[in-house]
């Protein structure tokens, strides 16, 4: 067996587990400033490395300084190989900023990983594989930049797999980190970090950790590392210790989702205004609709569903928040609210909201600005993109309180909530805020968050957000949907790879949904990922009765395997149509996407 332990080579290379690494020598690495400006490493005067050891391994220190116009810029990089384990942690530590505000820094140099039978391992929403001669370009415009903690990166590590072993790229402060695919057509691909300034400053080292693995892994050993590594770190808190200190996580597994809209109203300043068709800007459906659609499902055999309400607010969906009290009127108030959260307990069912704590909308009857996150140079950012239209981004250190202030008032009420949505909060990226009466940071905006998640857990609501995040896992119990990126190269799991015991995700039923890859169904990849189904609000007749009986082959076998660890996925032919997924009690499912056809098979089938 290979020699696990890495050590340099003299070019600057590593060999580890019998392979030679190098870092691409065309790939200058560079910090980069607010005015587009850029300092070349390799350009500084004076460039000093020596070897080091400490208790945890030995590497080298090399020291920068003398750049051109820059002041006093001065900074460090330290290379540091672990004994064992096939570790190397690569860190970069600002010593004095220099001339300018920095805006990112990119540091290291992509790794090579060319030729025949090479990819990369991206963590771009659920997953891809990107070979290394893929035809086409991947990675121009990745979703909000690139930046980790977002639907960019649900977990904050790439890698990349060659015939002669392969490697985990860990980022060890994702929250402060934004990546680059760059894959032109036909390749090859590189990957590296831009590490961000945290409040307008490089205030803390930044580390990224490289594992290096054998000739014979594969995509699936990387998730299997990087589980290890989490479960080390204390990431990951299972959907069965969940629902320990919460029952109605049990309730969950096995319910369908309907998603239900409740009041429309679209503002002239939105870009959705409709002005050609203005009547398409309001609408609005009662509570009492959904309390009759609900006993027309539990008459038809639907014995457990989860029913989400969007637009439940007197504003209308996405306005006015977090002002969003009292329930809309036209839909029924509180007394329709009430009828309608009574009605699905009596039928066994669940009730959840959306709500929303990140857009900060300028016409809620509270806001002032001085609640919004203030960037470091005193700007307060804005748009008008949703239904609402002019908004800020609420600072995430006030976003608890304004939690509790909302559903204080909805359980005064008696309204019964078994599950909340918190709209954007594992999908956006995070924020920062220079506001010297709540000052934030990014890491710190995230812990916000998670307060928010708590605050639900205490009161027996399931907490649950728009996507996944790595983040997220100790706290968030399910998700609105967790799909592929449109722009991916080969969809894999790789999320569910890691974390499918500790988060429910759902999946739109039918073909061509968002995120659904092309000649896929949703049907179909709910069943390979053991996820939730959703069921149509507006269905009837044999649609419904279709969507009915997917939902029974969905819950069959998410009640089985929910609480269980996905422990492989492989590609059954060339063409990527047949697939399988393992869980970790045996439990097989092997669709064909050709052929719109599944198979599930328990250790049991086998005997």
């Amino acid at each position: 067996m290979a020699d696990t332990q890495p050590r340099w080579l003299p070019d600057g290379g590593i060999e580890a587990c019998g392979k030679a690494w190098r870092f691409d020598p065309s790939f200058r690495p560079s910090i980069i400033y607010g005015d587009g400006s850029e300092a070349f490493f390799d350009t500084a005067r004076e460039i000093h490395s020596a070897p080091f050891e400490n208790g945890l391994g030995g590497g080298f220190r090399t020291t920068f300084q003398g750049f051109d116009g820059r002041g006093d810029l001065e900074f460090e990089i330290d290379a540091l190989a672990y004994p064992a384990g096939g570790r190397i942690d690569l860190t970069f530590v600002m010593l004095r900023d220099g001339r300018g505000t920095v805006r990112e820094v990119r540091w290291p140099a992509p790794l090579v990983a060319d030729g025949a039978g090479a990819y990369a391992v991206l963590n771009t929403m659920q997953g891809q594989l990107l070979p290394s001669d893929w035809p086409q370009r991947v990675g121009d415009q990745l979703p909000f930049d690139g930046q980790m903690c977002s639907e960019a990166a649900y977990m904050p590590w790439w890698g990349e797999i060659t015939p002669a072993g392969g490697y985990l790229a860990y980022v060890r402060a994702p929250w402060d980190t934004k990546y680059a695919i760059c894959h032109p057509e036909g390749g090859p691909t590189r990957i590296y970090a831009r590490h961000l300034p945290s409040l307008g400053k490089m205030r803390y080292a930044r580390t990224v950790s490289f594992y290096f693995l054998p000739a014979g892994c594969d995509y699936v050993a990387l998730c299997r590392l990087y589980r290890a590594i989490a479960d080390e770190e204390g990431k990951p808190v299972t959907l069965r210790e969940k629902a320990a200190a919460n029952p109605n996580v049990d309730r969950l597994i096995g319910a369908c989702v309907m998603h239900v809209p409740g009041k429309k109203h679209v503002v002239p300043e939105s870009r959705y205004y409709d002005r050609e068709h203005p009547e398409n800007n309001d609408n609005v459906t009662p509570f009492s609709h959904w309390e009759a659609r609900v006993r027309q499902l539990k008459a038809l055999g639907v014995d457990q569903l989860y029913l989400h309400q969007d637009g439940w607010g007197q504003p209308g969906y996405d306005n006015q928040h977090p002002d969003y009290l009292p329930p809309c009127w036209e839909m029924g108030g509180w007394e329709g609210m009430k009828s309608l959260s009574d009605t699905m307990r009596a039928l066994g069912f669940m009730f959840g909201v959306h709500d929303q704590y990140r857009d900060y909308y300028l016409d809620a009857p509270t806001y002032t600005p001085d609640h919004a996150a203030q960037s470091a140079d005193g700007s307060i950012y804005g748009h008008a993109i949703w239904a609402g239209g002019r908004q800020n981004y609420l600072c995430a250190s006030l976003a608890p309180a304004y939690v509790k202030r909302n559903f204080d008032q909805l359980f005064a009420h008696g309204i019964h909530l078994e599950g909340t949505y918190l709209d954007v909060f594992t999908c956006n990226e995070a924020d920062e805020c220079a506001n010297p009466r709540h000052p934030m940071t990014r890491a710190e905006c995230l812990r916000f968050r998670a307060q928010c998640f708590h605050y639900l857990t205490a009161h027996q609501v399931v907490p649950s957000s728009e996507e996944v995040n790595d983040w997220a896992v100790g706290d968030q119990v399910f998700c609105h949907w967790a799909p592929y990126w449109a722009g991916a190269a080969i969809p894999v799991p790789l999320f569910n790879l890691v974390y499918h015991d500790c988060v429910i995700i759902p999946w739109m039923m039918p073909a061509g949904g968002w995120g659904i890859p092309s000649g896929t169904t949703g049907f179909l990849q709910c069943l390979l990922n053991g996820g939730m189904g959703y069921m149509s609000e507006t269905a009837e007749g044999e649609e419904l009765a279709e969507n009915i009986r997917q939902w029974q082959v969905i819950r069959g076998l998410q009640r089985r395997v929910a609480r269980e660890k996905m422990v492989l996925h492989e590609f059954l032919n060339k063409e990527r149509t047949r697939q399988r997924t393992v869980f970790a009690d045996g439990t097989s499912v092997t669709v064909d996407f050709a052929l719109n056809t599944y198979l599930i098979e328990s250790p049991e089938d086998r005997v």
